[in-house]
């Protein structure tokens, strides 16, 4: 990908996308808890996880390039709010879901 907008093309507009930046030390850590928020919001927003190191660029854009993982909820296209090193599932959904539509 090039651009922040390249990734959200990729979803449907009538859900919110959280990306999750995450840097690979972490990732064996975190993966869990990840799966099971994105579990939980499926309903209502849609979770991609994109590894720091592949995209460095957008991740620094973002200023997501340091702390992992780093999350960002896009509505309608636009950033509207970020967690993080926040790892623990219910403190990601109660955090997003206050920013997402009940289905």
């Amino acid at each position: 990908y090039n651009s922040m907008d390249e990734i959200l093309a990729l979803f449907p507009d009538d859900k919110p996308v959280l990306i999750n930046f995450y840097d690979a030390g972490t990732e064996n850590s975190i993966k869990d808890d990840i799966l099971r928020a994105k579990n939980l919001l499926e309903d209502r927003a849609k979770l991609v996880s994109i590894k720091q190191q592949d995209y460095p660029e957008i991740a620094k854009l973002w200023d997501a390039d340091s702390k992992s993982p780093s999350m960002i909820l896009f509505k309608d296209g636009k950033p509207v709010t970020r967690l993080y090193e926040q790892t623990h599932y219910l403190e990601i959904v109660a955090h997003m879901g206050k920013f997402c539509d009940e289905s």
